[in-house]
């Protein structure tokens, strides 16, 4: 075996045979003699090396993949310390027995975030803490609302204390904007809050109060409520309207409110949309509508913290409506009762000091105000500040717990965080590459919505007056001209002039020939929808118009043969002596006296 040598001039090792052990050698370095130790000398360092060794150079002699402490449990993958009733990793996920992923692991990393049964456990004691942190909002909230409601109670008082048609139409737009305050702040925390809980983020910046950005917030708060409520009131709306118009009032106002549950319980899904880059999804029932059937869970969950919390707020109100809901219906209607008064006595006197001889007075002539009970509005104003107190905070709560079902049910909202790209194409280029739109599609969208638009407009009749019916039935007729001229227009270029003339004459050749032309014509396909649409909507419309009409004029008859039907000659006599006789046309009823507080 070699035997290594060392120089101590140079400080050069290298190795040289058996035979020069205990002899002289040159060193290869430098040249200098080096003396090789002899066999009995090197036996004498080893054993006395191996007896004087210390703990590192026992360490470094010893063989560590060969330890292997018993009673220790440690992760097969990421080498983590776990305990002896742990069954997978905490660190990695692993399964310590199998050395594998379990699938609920495998799940929960496909998901890139946090699992959805994390969000019922930490949405109550998180939206606490960030209630806790945002006191200062909650605060606010209160001011801003409760400051914006009495601005429209003091408005609503004010339209009907004035009888004259300028200032009561400023004091309702005045009422109108302060009341949308309301549902606009609403929508404003929402989705502040929400953006950034996806942002990672448990402090919000300075908010600020906007009145008329909150207003028109307001206006898209309620514009929402009605687009996702049409569906279901379409249906309950309908049977409760008809419910309250037979006399069964809270029967129909039962069926209203339930018409309101699937727009109330789709809410909590709509508003992360609101936060991102395309809020479309949000606004279409069919895509929301999908997302609610895989988070039914989490969108019922937050249904049920928002009407916990909201428990306090709902008793102060449905205490107004229980001790002061007729004391308040009372001192209204004296309110409108008086402002009938001065409107007939205002308009008599002006009459008499224009010298009008044809002048009709009005049956509030001579009458005399009611005198108002303002004590009957203590308990109510008291009532609607607690309810403005209870609800402040659990605004702010209820929107973080929205903000955290956005961030554990992200993956399955279907945000749309990014927008592509928009390049302008020209006119020709999109005429090229984008076929029309198949012309089925077409008249089946026309006729769809014009069927829905017609049935609302012959239910909404009677409650509409005269006069917008007629700007309605005018725009829809207009429109229906313009969609003629078009087609028209497209005759003449490619048929001539004659039967441009034929079409203005006889519509439903242009109609035909509007729809042949839709094949090819993608802007003739829009405008045959559109004339497909208001003509049906003005027909029903119009049938409307004569159904109630014809209705009208049925009871006018049946009143009057009611009224001239000859009475039993022998019971009138016994009526005359007992003071009950027919009542004498030339005395006119008196009107109803108003309501005594």
């Amino acid at each position: 075996m070699p035997i290594k040598v060392h120089c101590k001039e140079c400080d050069t090792t290298f190795s040289v045979k058996d035979e020069a052990a205990g002899k002289r050698v040159r060193c290869k370095g430098c040249g200098s003699p080096v003396k090789v130790p002899s066999g009995e000398k090197r036996k004498k360092q080893a054993a006395t090396a191996s007896k004087s060794a210390d703990t590192d150079d026992f360490l470094a002699s010893f063989d560590i993949d060969k330890i292997e402490d018993k009673e220790a449990r440690i992760c097969p993958r990421c080498g983590h310390d776990a305990d002896e009733e742990d069954i997978e990793c905490s660190n990695c996920g692993v399964n310590l027995t199998t050395g594998r992923l379990s699938e609920k692991t495998r799940k929960k990393r496909r998901r890139k975030g946090p699992a959805i049964e994390e969000f019922y456990s930490k949405a109550w004691g998180d939206a606490y803490t960030f209630l806790g942190n945002h006191k200062g909002l909650a605060t606010k909230t209160f001011l801003y609302s409760f400051i914006a409601s009495t601005l429209f109670f003091c408005s609503i008082f004010m339209m009907f204390w004035c009888h004259r048609t300028p200032p009561r139409a400023f004091w309702g737009f005045i009422a109108f904007v302060s009341i949308m305050a309301v549902p606009g702040w609403i929508w404003f925390i929402q989705t502040e809050v929400v953006r950034f809980a996806l942002q990672k983020k448990d402090k919000l910046k300075r908010i600020n109060f906007d009145f008329f950005l909150c207003s028109a917030l307001g206006m898209k708060f309620i514009f929402w409520i009605v687009l996702f409520s049409l569906p279901a009131q379409a249906v309950f709306g309908t049977i409760g309207y008809y419910y309250i118009t037979n006399g069964s009032i809270p029967i129909g106002a039962a069926l209203i409110a339930l018409g309101f549950i699937p727009t109330f319980l789709m809410f909590p899904l709509a508003m992360p949309h609101m936060t991102v880059a395309d809020s479309t999804p949000g606004w279409l029932v069919h895509k929301l509508g999908r997302v609610f059937l895989t988070l039914a869970k989490p969108a019922l969950f937050w249904c049920f913290v928002f009407f916990v919390t909201t428990l306090p707020a709902l008793g102060c109100l449905a205490a107004i409506g229980a001790i002061s809901g007729s004391d308040l219906d009372t001192f209204f209607s004296n309110v409108r009762y008086n402002s009938a008064v001065a409107a007939d006595n205002d308009a008599k006197e002006w009459a008499d000091e224009n010298k009008i001889e044809d002048f009709v007075e009005g049956p509030m002539v001579g009458k005399k105000p009611v005198e108002l009970q303002p004590k009957v509005l203590i308990l109510p104003s008291i009532l609607w500040l607690f309810a403005c107190v209870f609800y402040a905070p659990t605004l702010i709560y209820n929107a973080r717990v929205n903000g955290l079902l956005a961030v554990h049910c992200k993956p399955d909202l279907q945000l749309i965080t990014k927008l592509e790209e928009v390049k302008y194409v020209s006119k020709a280029e999109r005429e090229k590459t984008a076929p029309p739109t198949p012309r089925w599609q077409l008249s089946l969208v026309g006729i769809g919505i014009g069927v829905v638009v017609g049935i609302a407009m012959f239910f909404l009749i009677p409650l509409m007056p005269l006069l917008l019916l007629r700007v309605l039935l005018i725009i829809m007729g207009v429109a229906q001209i313009g969609c003629l001229f078009n087609v028209l227009a497209q005759i003449k270029q490619k048929e001539g002039l004659g039967f441009a003339i034929l079409g203005f004459f006889v519509s439903i050749y242009a109609y035909v020939m509007g729809w042949i032309y839709a094949k090819k014509d993608k802007e003739i396909g829009g405008t045959m929808m559109l004339w497909t649409l208001f003509f049906i909507a003005s027909t029903l419309t119009q049938i409307g118009l004569v159904y109630h009409a014809v209705s009208m004029m049925i009871t006018e008859f049946n009143n009057n043969v009611n009224a001239q039907a000859p009475e039993d000659p022998a019971a009138e006599p016994a009526a005359v002596e007992a003071g009950e006789g027919p009542a004498d046309p030339a005395v006119e009823a008196a009107p109803a006296e108003p309501a005594v507080p």
